[in-house]
């Protein structure tokens, strides 16, 4: 696909999140609008070719779930990311397109395939949600790239991760340092190397602190998204169970829908409790306060894994190199110091 998303949805009328799940044949679009899509993404793609059009082109592969729906706020940070590492690479003399990978759904070999045919020079890999068995089919791969938001301990790539330790641990000593040691971690059911990079951190700082006698006994398991991480808080409340004074939450999602519990339980927020986040909060969720939390940039990372990438392109690197990059805490209202 080389022509970008944003370009298809402003010539058509439509949506960017609804081009992209037309390109990728995924539910939610219907079937004249998937048909309006195509066809414009052909033509243009046969105007490239018979004008000989030979741009360089640098792919995003972005690894999803396979979940019944994907939040807006989920679409619109792939995009930001995608935008960010666009222009990145647009210094460079690159174009960039996007394709939504369906981990335990797409076949990733044929999506490498395609990358071939394409005649891609590089490809950046946003593996959030991606596991070692997905990838086993890079190890053969060809075409250079970087990977994104995991760490696979290969050898013959880099690897370009937020600094998740530094953040968490960012967090607590913030909650730290207002008087709280009843401090309790909310997870969400995602099992992907953020997140336990997240409770490595908590569980260091909570025994370097000596708040805690064992690993994980002040973790609770809430729920995934936002909704079910509501559900799972009303159910926390309704069983009477311990309420802290502080929680650290582990992503935006979490933060949302307990906040969300609470209020609606009569708790308020930073008088009852206080609430450290990480990730900033989308704009479409309304809250009625003002987040502490730690900022993960997004933006700094792809434009920084450009570079990278980019490098491995023309041949510059024979190393493979591990870059973290750093958070920020952004204070609001939401922490109460004792």
């Amino acid at each position: 696909m080389r022509v970008k998303a944003k370009d298809i949805a402003k010539e058509l009328g439509l949506s960017t999140a609804t081009v992209s799940l037309a390109i990728n044949n995924r539910p939610g679009v219907n079937e004249d609008t998937r048909r309006r899509v195509l066809d414009y993404l052909e033509s243009k793609t046969a105007e490239d070719e018979s004008a000989g059009g030979n741009e360089k082109i640098i792919r995003m592969l972005a690894f999803l779930e396979d979940r019944p729906y994907w939040d807006s706020s989920e679409n619109t940070r792939t995009y930001i990311t995608f935008e960010q590492a666009s222009r990145r690479a647009r210094e460079y003399g690159y174009k960039m397109d996007l394709v939504n990978v369906i981990r335990g759904k797409d076949d990733i070999g044929a999506f490498l395939d395609e990358c071939i045919r394409d005649n891609v020079a590089g490809v950046y890999v946003n593996a959030a949600y991606m596991e070692e068995d997905d990838y086993a089919s890079f190890l053969n791969f060809k075409i250079p790239f970087v990977v994104c938001d995991q760490d696979f301990n290969d050898l013959h790539t880099d690897n370009i991760m937020l600094n998740n330790h530094q953040g968490v641990i960012m967090g607590l000593d913030y909650l730290y340092k207002n008087g709280h040691r009843d401090i309790l971690y909310f997870r969400n059911t995602n099992n992907f190397y953020n997140m336990y990079e997240r409770r490595e951190a908590f569980n260091r700082f909570m025994e370097k602190k000596g708040l805690q006698s064992r690993r994980n006994e002040r973790i609770v398991d809430i729920g995934g998204g936002t909704q079910e991480a509501f559900e799972g808080m009303q159910r926390y409340i309704e069983d009477k169970k311990h309420i802290p004074t502080a929680i650290f939450s582990e992503n935006y999602e979490v933060t949302i829908g307990i906040s969300k519990a609470l209020e609606n339980n009569g708790y308020k927020i930073p008088d009852d409790i206080s609430i450290v986040g990480f990730d900033t909060i989308p704009d479409t969720a309304l809250m009625d306060y003002q987040p502490t939390c730690i900022c993960a940039l997004h933006d700094r990372k792809a434009y920084v894994s450009i570079g990278r990438l980019v490098e491995r392109i023309q041949g510059d690197v024979e190393e493979s190199v591990k870059i973290y990059v750093n958070t920020e805490l952004l204070i609001g209202d939401s922490v109460r110091c004792l």
